[in-house]
C-alpha cells in the first residue's frame, strides 16, 4: 500500500509538472462556461458528449502524453530496477485518472447545482468512472506502445477517435441516425455512455447496467493480460540498447 501511495503521489506530481492536470481543469471550466450559457434541458442533452469526451478521449490522451514524457526522461526504464512492479505502476495510473475524472465531474456537477439547481446522481457517476477508467487508461498505454514519437501518438489518438468515438458522437449530436446504434451497441464507447448516463436518468435498466459493467471489466482484463503487461518491459527498454 505504501508503494501505491508513493506512485500515486508521483503521478500527480508529474501531471502538475507536465501541465496535464492544469489542462484537465481548463477543459472542465470550458464545460462549466457552456453550461452557464445553455438552458438546463439543453445541457442535459449535451451531458453524454461531455461524459464521453472526458472519460475516453481526455483519459487516453493524458495517459499517452504522460508516458511520452516519462519515456523521454527515462522514468519508466528506471522503474524496472526499482522494487515496484509493472502492475503497481499501471494501477497507480488508473487510480490517478479515476481521481482526475472525479474532480472534473465534481466541478461540473457543483457548477450545475449552483447555476441551474440541478444535481447528478453521483453514486452512479462515480461507479461508472471506476468501471470505465481502466479501459481508457489501457488504451492510452497501448497507443504509447505503438507510437514512435509524440506526433505519432497524436495521429494514433485521432485514429482511435475516428474508430471508437466519432460514430457515437455523431449520434449524440444528431449528425448520424440513431439506427446505427444497433450496429455499435457493444462498442466500448456506447457501453461507456450507458454506464455514465445512468447518473442523470430518471430510471435505470439494472440488468443492462450489469451486462455493461461485466463487459467493460472483461475487455479491460483482456487488454491488461494480453496487451498492456506483456509489452510493457519492451516499451520501457526500447532505445536503451538492452
Amino acid at each position: 500500500m505504501a508503494k501505491i501511495k508513493h506512485l500515486v503521489s508521483g503521478e500527480f506530481t508529474r501531471l502538475a509538472k507536465y501541465n496535464l492536470f492544469t489542462a484537465s481543469l481548463v477543459v472542465a471550466m470550458v464545460w462549466v462556461v457552456m453550461g452557464y450559457f445553455l438552458e438546463l434541458d439543453e445541457f442535459k442533452a449535451f451531458l453524454p458528449f461531455v461524459f464521453l469526451m472526458e472519460t475516453s478521449a481526455m483519459t487516453s490522451l493524458l495517459v499517452g502524453a504522460e508516458m511520452f514524457y516519462e519515456k523521454k526522461e527515462h522514468t519508466i526504464s528506471s522503474m524496472l530496477i526499482s522494487p515496484m512492479t509493472e502492475f503497481e505502476y499501471i494501477l497507480s495510473k488508473i487510480l490517478v485518472n479515476i481521481l482526475n475524472i472525479a474532480i472534473i465531474f465534481v466541478i461540473i456537477g457543483a457548477s450545475m447545482y449552483f447555476l441551474k439547481a440541478y444535481l447528478f446522481n453521483f453514486q452512479w457517476l462515480f461507479l461508472g468512472i471506476i468501471l470505465v477508467t481502466s479501459f481508457y487508461v489501457f488504451i492510452g498505454i497501448l497507443l504509447s506502445y505503438i507510437s514512435k514519437d509524440f506526433t505519432a501518438l497524436l495521429l494514433n489518438y485521432m485514429v482511435m477517435m475516428i474508430v471508437l468515438v466519432l460514430p457515437s458522437i455523431g449520434v449524440v449530436i444528431g449528425i448520424l441516425p440513431e439506427s446505427i446504434l444497433e450496429y455499435i451497441f457493444w462498442s466500448p464507447t456506447e457501453v461507456t455512455l450507458r454506464l455514465l448516463n445512468a447518473s442523470f436518468l430518471d430510471s435505470i435498466d439494472i440488468v443492462q447496467y450489469l451486462k455493461d459493467a461485466v463487459y467493460i471489466v472483461l475487455v479491460s482484463l483482456l487488454m491488461l493480460r494480453y496487451g498492456v503487461l506483456p509489452y510493457f518491459k519492451d516499451y520501457a527498454t526500447k532505445d536503451l540498447g538492452v
